[in-house]
Order: structure tokens, then C-alpha cells, then sequence
């Protein structure tokens, strides 16, 4: 068995990991409350701190990807 204590907490820093910082109280959000495809390219999500209970959206703008990389045969 491995000795997972010797791990790092984070292997990448916190902003780099799905998630979000509210922009009242600044406390780290890591899940959106709600998702909604909006469009094929275009993800809306509802964000609730549980800190302070700020509401927010953030809008996210996918890029484009070609067929013959995303649908199996």
C-alpha cells in the first residue's frame, strides 16, 4: 500500500480544479449548484455559496470539436 500522507494536499492549485471563488466572500466554491446546457457549445452555471449565500451564473463557451473526434463510428 502506498503512503498516501506523503501526498500533496492539491497537485495542482485549487483555480485550476472545476470550480469557483464567490465574489462576495471570496471562499472557494467547488460545485455549481445547477448546470443547464444552454446551447451545443454553451453551459450556463448557477452557483450558491455556502458561506454566504451570494447567488451567481457563470456562462462557459466551449470550443468547437470536430465530429470525427467526439462520435464514435
Amino acid at each position: 500500500m502506498k503512503h498516501h500522507a506523503t501526498a500533496p494536499a492539491f497537485s495542482v492549485g485549487p483555480h485550476k480544479i472545476a470550480g469557483s471563488f464567490c465574489p462576495e466572500c471570496h471562499d472557494l466554491m467547488i460545485a455549481a449548484a445547477m448546470s443547464q446546457l444552454v446551447k451545443r457549445d454553451v453551459v450556463r452555471h448557477f452557483w450558491a455559496c455556502e458561506s454566504c449565500g451570494h447567488e451567481f451564473r457563470t456562462t462557459v463557451h466551449l470550443p468547437a470539436v470536430a465530429p470525427e473526434h467526439c462520435c464514435p463510428a
